[in-house]
């Protein structure tokens, strides 16, 4: 009788243990974090999140833009894909901006046309659609220089619609060329523009990459020798959507001579 009681307790005891060193919950969240606006504070909430981490998804967004995928966050350092297992189910994504397919989002676009001379202010979503029209209309050359390139599979992806019209006008007989960022502090950067290079490549586009002891922040695109894109614009999709950017297209065919130049001199 006495040995049976005492095996009970011992097994009770082994139950208490097992509980005590259960993986890490958050008790403290009743409902869901949103990643696009949560605190460090906030984000410290969530299991196996720690300060380090939570500074790390801030930097990320700030640098990035909002998240527009909860899988996004492999892309942070630090965060495994066991880590985002564990705070999926705390998590909300909201990005504060209209979808692509909502009512908001659809405007009203004619293709901007230029005499030798002109500069047009393009600023914030103005720039996405105006390159768009150009690398559609090019006749015989696209020059890019970019620090970032960012494609991704979601939905109406602005990078991605933009690499499928270089593969396009490549296909066409544009000759087709880009020099892109090659980091020596940002793998995630790096990851993105290797990742855009790899599709271009396969469709013979040649891509080449700077050198990682300089940085080339430089966002410029020359098409036809003639028309050139240059200012704030990244090719993110936060940049082409969501930022406020300001660009300007110029048609001088002086000054596309200069930038086509200046991009020899960097790889």
């Amino acid at each position: 009788m006495k040995d049976t009681f005492i095996i009970k307790i011992c097994g009770l005891l082994f139950i208490l243990l097992l509980l005590a060193i259960r993986p890490e919950t958050a008790p403290a969240l009743t409902g869901r974090i949103n990643l696009n606006t949560a605190s460090v504070q906030q984000l410290q909430e969530l299991p196996y999140i720690g300060e380090k981490r939570a500074q790390a998804i801030v930097a990320y967004r700030r640098s990035h833009g909002p998240f527009h995928s909860l899988d996004e966050l492999v892309e942070v350092a630090d965060i495994g894909e066991k880590s985002l297992e564990a705070i999926k189910p705390y998590l909300a994504l909201d990005t504060g901006f209209p979808r692509e397919n909502s009512p908001s989002a659809v405007t009203v676009h004619q293709k901007i046309s230029t005499a030798p001379g002109d500069i047009i202010v393009l600023t914030d979503g103005k720039y996405f659609p105006t390159l768009v029209d150009y690398l559609k209309t090019a006749e015989h050359s696209i020059d890019m220089t970019m620090f970032l390139f960012k494609a991704t599979a979601s939905p109406g992806n602005k990078p991605a619609l933009l690499l499928k019209e270089l593969i396009a006008a490549r296909k066409k007989g544009v000759a087709v060329r880009l020099v892109l960022e090659n980091s020596g502090y940002d793998e995630s950067l790096n990851k993105a523009n290797e990742s855009v290079a790899r599709k271009l490549r396969k469709n013979n586009i040649p891509v080449v990459f700077d050198s990682p002891d300089t940085t080339t922040h430089a966002k410029m695109v020359v098409i036809d020798r003639r028309y050139s894109f240059i200012g704030s614009h990244n090719l993110s999709h936060s940049a082409l959507a969501y930022n406020h950017e300001v660009s300007l297209l110029i048609d001088n065919t002086d000054l596309a001579a200069q930038l086509t130049a200046y991009m020899d001199t960097l790889h």
